[in-house]
């Protein structure tokens, strides 16, 4: 009986640290269309960075592309209100990189008709020597132990009567700004196409630092989003830090004063 009970508790043991799986979302808040791009039939994208806490939480976000300004605010608030389930490696939660794009569409027969490209999907994966998976997504590349890493993205595009050529250019920025590129080819947009999809596998530079590393999108020469990856020689003991500043909301502003202040009602007196 003692070995029985040994031998499940061994199972359970192995069984939990060997549990790796990435971030789930469990409750995902839409965002609020606002009033002007609403009422002028202004459809586009939102494209965000964070991290995924041990909580399920996304903290630091910070913005990389939108169609419209006003679509971003009402994004980064939609996306704080989200949970999750953490990261998992080895039984244990742990923070992973976020990589977030969110469409604002309208019910109309030029449904995803927006003005320009722009990134629609971001995942991004360590890799084997064959550009396979090695992780789930957002965990942090390993120095010398991952030789690649793995991009899967969906690039939303205006829709068009004709199939068409669109250049697309990723670069890979580092902390200390060096650029490097992974990926340049032309892919086609078949005609109506409202997306495109890029996906590849590029070689880790065994001299490239560790932290946060930005991803740069372009489409025939026009910013198209972006993203970002993780990447350290010791991912479990390394602190990685997001660039930039978190977006803050505009303030409400407050309402209008009349230029004729109306004078306030004169309440009698109790005698």
């Amino acid at each position: 009986m003692r070995r029985g009970v040994f031998l499940i508790l061994l199972v359970a043991a192995q069984a939990a640290l060997g549990q790796t799986r990435g971030a789930e979302v469990t409750r995902q808040q839409k965002p609020v269309y606002p009033d002007g791009p609403l009422k002028g039939q202004r459809q586009g994208n939102v494209v965000l960075i964070g991290r995924i806490d041990t909580g399920g939480k996304i903290r630091d976000i910070r913005y990389v592309q939108a169609t419209l300004d006003a679509f971003v605010d009402p994004a980064v608030e939609a996306v704080r209100a989200w949970e999750l389930r953490p990261a998992m490696r080895g039984g244990k939660p742990v923070e992973i990189a976020a990589n977030i794009g969110l469409r604002y569409r309208l019910q109309l027969d030029k449904r995803g008709d927006i003005p320009a490209p722009i990134l629609g999907d971001l995942s991004v994966f360590p890799a084997d020597a064959s550009g396979g998976r090695k992780a789930p997504e957002g965990f942090p590349v390993r120095r010398g132990g991952d030789p690649r890493l793995r991009v899967e993205a969906v690039m939303d595009v205006p829709p068009q009567p004709k199939a068409r050529p669109i250049h697309v250019i990723v670069q890979a920025i580092s902390p200390k700004a060096r650029r490097i590129v992974l990926f340049e080819e032309t892919v086609t947009a078949p005609a109506q196409a409202a997306a495109v999809d890029v996906r590849f596998s590029a070689n880790v530079g065994g001299d490239w630092e560790d932290g946060v590393w930005l991803l740069r999108f372009l489409a025939d020469k026009a910013e198209a989003g972006g993203g970002q990856f993780w990447l350290a020689g010791d991912p479990e003991h390394y602190h990685f830090i997001m660039p930039g500043k978190p977006r803050v909301p505009a303030p409400t502003p407050p309402p209008p004063t009349p230029s004729h202040p109306t004078p306030s009602r004169a309440t009698p007196k109790k005698k």
